[in-house]
């Protein structure tokens, strides 16, 4: 009697039990289910979310990576070091027209200027700065001196007397040079003329 009861509550149990596994069959999410059948049922908007992302992402790249690489060249230090000072201590003639060569060079960086010439050579386009000190002999009288580009007057000049004793005059111009100008200093508007070993001539690029 007891057994055949127990028999009977089993039985009852394993069909509740049985129920209880169809309905979780029916409601379980199958997360196995083609990736393709999930984005069907998506929201079409959710569906386009990541290809709109590309799309403004590679407008994005373009406008402000274009940007930004472009400041990031602008402020790379330049690479081209230009720069030269020169003495001249040949105390030779300069005749009118003459090149005044500074045969002695301080510093030559990218090795523009010739001290076997005496002309300067710009490498690359820009603006550059020259200076130079004449100092002329005693007996020299009147003396000028001009900084020449390309053969041509650019109205930077400097004038020593010289007269009884040894006289300094310096100056200053800026050039704005294209690659291959070429820049040098000369005697004009007189002839023989020697100058002392304080005459220097100087250039940069800025």
């Amino acid at each position: 009697m007891i057994v055949a009861e127990q028999q009977s509550k089993i039985q009852l149990l394993e069909k509740k039990l049985e129920s209880v596994s169809e309905q979780n069959r029916k409601t379980e999410f199958n997360f196995n289910t083609d990736p393709e059948v999930l984005r069907e049922k998506m929201n079409p908007s959710q569906t386009n979310v990541p290809e709109t992302f590309k799309k403004t992402n590679a407008i994005s790249n373009r406008h402000f990576g274009g940007r930004r690489n472009a400041r990031l060249l602008s402020s790379s230090p330049s690479t081209q070091n230009v720069g030269f000072t020169a003495s001249r201590q040949d105390g030779s003639t300069v005749h009118e027209n003459g090149i005044i060569v500074f045969e002695t060079t301080i510093t030559n960086a990218g090795s523009a200027y010739n001290p076997t010439t005496g002309i300067f050579q710009a490498p690359v386009s820009g603006l550059y700065v020259f200076f130079y000190d004449i100092e002329c002999s005693k007996t020299n009288g009147n003396t000028y001196v001009e900084l020449v580009r390309d053969g041509a007057r650019t109205g930077v000049q400097a004038y020593c007397h010289g007269l009884g004793d040894f006289d300094n005059s310096a100056t200053l111009g800026v050039l704005h040079l294209g690659a291959g100008d070429t820049v040098w200093l000369r005697l004009y508007d007189v002839d023989n003329r020697t100058f002392g070993g304080k005459t220097l001539f100087s250039g940069f690029l800025l």
